[in-house]
């Protein structure tokens, strides 16, 4: 995997080498408000990451993951965003995110996922990408949103969360919506 670059952000690929930053992220509990994250412990945690792929490919498939900063500091994370592509379907990806609460609402999580959605449909040769979402998380909505995402369904007990069922919503990015919003900047995207 390659580090993606946007006018203000560095994605660096996660790799064993920066799992431990990632890991130190995700115990910030806002993040488990709105995701089942795992509960392992910092030496279980670089092992996984270590087994997962490493080239984001046209039919690759696993977990491939992120994590965003500020240009080229990389001390501090700002948060983190995935794409998985399962075996079944490696033309589809689900999309998946947060930002640390002291860095939300500055653009941060629109523009990763601007960034890692065309990423995907160029370098993974995507289909559609596809994100599920709390009702509630209405900021994680509008980043869909302004990205292209539509609604499609609700998932009643679609995801489990703090070990509970929850609904979810279903969105969904087809390329092609993709492909007319980038060739028309102005087009609202939503």
């Amino acid at each position: 995997m390659k580090t993606i670059k946007t006018a203000r952000l560095r994605l660096v690929p996660v790799t064993a080498a920066n799992a431990t930053l990632l890991w130190q992220v995700l115990q910030q509990p806002d993040l488990r408000v709105y995701q089942d994250l795992p509960d392992v412990d910092r030496a279980q945690f670089a092992r996984v990451v270590g087994a997962r792929p490493t080239r984001l490919s046209p039919g690759a498939t696993g977990r491939f993951e992120w994590l965003l900063h500020y240009g080229r500091d990389e001390s501090e994370a700002l948060g983190w965003i995935s794409l998985r592509i399962s075996e079944s379907t490696r033309d589809v990806a689900e999309i998946g995110y947060s930002v640390v609460s002291e860095h939300r609402g500055k653009g941060i999580a629109s523009e990763a996922v601007a960034a890692l959605i065309d990423e995907g449909f160029r370098r993974a040769q995507l289909r559609e990408i596809r994100a599920y979402c709390l009702p509630e998380n209405l900021s994680s909505r509008a980043v869909l949103h302004r990205n292209g995402f539509r609604d499609e369904a609700t998932l009643t007990r679609g995801a489990t969360v703090a070990g509970k069922p929850v609904d979810v919503i279903a969105h969904s990015l087809p390329r092609e919506r993709w492909a007319a919003l980038t060739e028309n900047p102005q087009a609202t995207r939503s």
